[in-house]
């Protein structure tokens, strides 16, 4: 063995995993796999939705198990060190300190940030102060990242009011200011613009020129097959070794057909008149002299780059903005989908979840099981939400905003997350809306060719 092969597998990450269940689980999600991370490689994990690719992630990053919940018979070596877990017993781990060796991107950005500091600046340097760098480097290293993600415009804005695409962005800056060896990224290009989305790619491949390990999860490779080093699927709970996709399958694109579905008839049921909105008396309005009707029976897409507006016109259309200048009107009960599901989630179960704020009686229940059916969910009802994949979690926020009935349903993003047949289960949900009258109005990022 060379000895730059030996340092190699020094710096590296080996895991051998028997078995992984949750607490409570009847079977395990992921059984009988083994991967071996190099630097200076990227390794793509596909998978569809539920399959464990989050799972597997977390594992990585010591996140998993949760000690006295969770069962892991899985061998990991990090760096060197061995670490054991066994069916019955797993080593407690400093997760800040594994941090610094293998850093994790959750599928939710804002699980990564600290959700505390006032600036993108003051989030970006929130782990090396922690660490005691010196400012000096601590600047240099700002500058650096900055500039790799073109984020300058960004750095005194609230963390808490980007964009989701902007939020996760700057996620992904504050994982690579931490400088861990191995990233591990988890749908690191869900919610991103085209523009975007290349400057993230152009990242990944210059992290590892630089001798770093990136290991992404998604479900489907797209752009990132072609210059990974590996490609693995993860299907019934294990990893079909050494796989490579080639081109990237073709999905059906839900959406073609939901504009297939309009019906638009003379009512209009919400419409822009010269509005423009912001945040603050004292700041500039983001979007300006915006004008638009939406009407009964239609389904509209705004479109456009991350941090554009998009998300701030559908709050102003919900009532959760005030416009600054112009009118803006609806003519019926509005419910609205938000980017991230999770800040829709907040009961034990999905038919709770779903039932929240519904008068109790044999009507609300009827709509529920109703609601449940229609979007796949009946099977699930008794599962917490946060139990699920982010592409049910999507449907089961979907699922509580459809239950009130709106007559105009604002949905943010609705495709970010969602595998193919969730995506399917939306469609099919925005042409009942569309058909029974009802106007929907969503924001993509890029228009559908």
């Amino acid at each position: 063995m060379s000895d730059k092969t030996e340092a190699q597998q020094q710096s590296g990450v080996d895991l051998k995993l028997r078995g992984f269940k949750y607490a409570q689980a009847k079977q395990p999600i992921l059984k009988d796999l083994e991967l071996a991370l190099r630097p200076g490689t990227l390794t793509v994990i596909t998978g569809s939705s539920g399959s464990g690719k989050s799972t597997l992630g977390a594992i990585l990053a010591g996140m998993l198990p949760r000690p006295g919940l969770d069962s892991l018979d899985a061998t990991l070596v990090v760096d060197g060190q061995t670490v054991e877990h066994t069916a019955v017993s797993s080593p407690r781990i400093d997760t800040s300190a594994w941090a610094q060796h293998i850093g994790f991107l959750p599928q939710d950005p804002g699980e990564y940030l600290s959700g505390i500091r006032e600036t993108v600046k003051e989030e970006l340097v929130f782990s090396l102060e922690n660490r005691g760098m010196p400012r000096e480097m601590m600047e240099a290293r700002l500058q650096s990242v900055v500039n790799q993600f073109g984020i300058a415009h960004l750095l005194n804005r609230d963390p808490a009011k980007l964009s989701g695409g902007q939020e996760r962005l700057v996620a992904l800056a504050a994982l690579v200011m931490n400088d861990p060896q191995v990233l591990v990224l988890d749908e690191p290009l869900a919610g991103l613009d085209s523009v975007v989305r290349k400057a993230v790619l152009k990242t990944i491949s210059s992290l590892t020129m630089t001798e770093k390990t990136v290991v992404v999860l998604v479900r489907e490779p797209i752009q990132l097959s072609t210059q990974a080093d590996e490609v693995f699927c993860l299907t019934d709970n294990t990893l079909a070794s050494g796989i490579r996709t080639g081109a990237p399958r073709k999905v059906d694109d839900a959406w073609t057909k939901v504009e297939a579905y309009a019906r638009p008839t003379s009512e209009i049921l919400l419409s822009f008149q010269t509005v423009s909105v912001g945040y603050g008396k004292n700041s500039p309005p983001i979007v300006e002299n915006f004008s638009l009707d939406v009407r009964a029976g239609e389904c509209v897409e705004l479109t456009g780059p991350n941090g554009s507006g998009k998300t701030t016109l559908l709050k102003s259309a919900a009532g959760l903005i005030v416009p600054m200048r112009g009118n803006l009107s609806r003519n019926g009960k509005v419910g609205m989908l938000l980017q991230n599901p999770n800040d829709q989630l907040f009961e034990r179960t999905v038919r709770r979840d779903v039932g929240y704020g519904l008068p109790k009686g044999r009507r609300s229940a009827s709509k529920i099981e109703e609601v449940l059916e229609q979007l796949a969910l009946t099977d699930l009802s008794d599962v917490h939400p946060y139990e699920l994949p982010m592409s049910k979690r999507k449907l089961v926020a979907l699922a509580g905003v459809l239950v009130h009935e709106p007559d105009i349903l604002l949905m943010d993003e609705p495709e970010e997350t969602l595998d193919q047949r969730d995506a399917l289960t939306l469609g099919s949900a925005v042409q009942t809306h569309t058909d029974s009258g009802g106007s929907v109005l969503l924001t993509v990022h890029n228009a559908k060719k």
